[in-house]
């Protein structure tokens, strides 16, 4: 754990320490993995090549199948085909704000902060204006009829596929986000740009020239 601070997001040690966390949090939790058939992945998309060390991509997985959970850097096509959690995020938009995986502290403000930032980018000509995990946070839904778990209006927690009851209380255990040690290494890519407290981009409060420099690492050439 000692090393947390001389990693950044989305580099091979981070990601191998990401999964391994992972593996130990659900093996610790003492669930009759028999009952899962689960995968879990995160991609950083357009991380810089610095980070990749060789990698075709950045990001990490976990797999319940068979009765056993597994997981490592990278994320494999049979992950992916399982029902479960499966996102491909930029790697700026998350870089600062996503310290240490299965952080649970100020998960709803950092969500918040990524659905103005979205919004914003949205009006810039980037993306259509959505957070991947909004439906986390969503505020519009019935709590009696919507999942708890996720979001959705389709199926209740105790069915949930993205996060089975025992997956997601295993993971939001981690010890680490109780002791506060979730901070790693600032990337120099986006250091002096402004962002929240949480370490979300605020695109609003950006220079004319940040901005642009901002939408280029996100793959977008701006017109400014």
């Amino acid at each position: 754990m000692d090393k947390l601070d001389t990693w950044e997001f989305g580099c091979l040690a981070w990601c191998e320490f990401a999964a391994r966390l992972g593996i130990q949090l659900i093996s610790d939790a003492d669930l009759d993995l028999g009952r899962y058939h689960w995968g879990f992945s995160e991609e950083y998309l357009l991380t810089p090549n610095r980070l990749l060390e060789g990698r075709l991509l950045a990001g990490y997985h976990l797999m319940i199948c068979n009765g056993r959970v597994t997981g490592g850097p990278g994320v494999p096509k049979e992950c992916r085909r399982l029902p479960g959690f499966h996102v491909a995020v930029e790697w700026a938009l998350a870089a600062h704000s996503s310290y240490l995986p299965f952080n649970t502290m100020g998960h709803e403000e950092r969500g918040r902060a990524q659905i103005r930032l979205r919004r914003e980018l949205q009006k810039a000509g980037y993306g259509d204006g959505r957070w991947v995990l909004e439906s986390q946070i969503r505020q519009d839904g019935d709590p009696d009829t919507m999942c708890r778990a996720c979001g959705a209006l389709d199926h209740q927690r105790v069915d949930c596929p993205v996060w089975p009851p025992g997956i997601g209380e295993a993971i939001a255990a981690n010890p680490d986000s109780v002791a506060h040690k979730w901070r790693l290494r600032r990337s120099p890519e986006l250091e002096g740009f402004p962002e929240t407290h949480w370490g979300v981009p605020i695109f609003q409060a950006m220079s004319e020239a940040q901005k642009v420099k901002f939408l280029a690492m996100l793959g977008h050439r701006s017109e400014r």
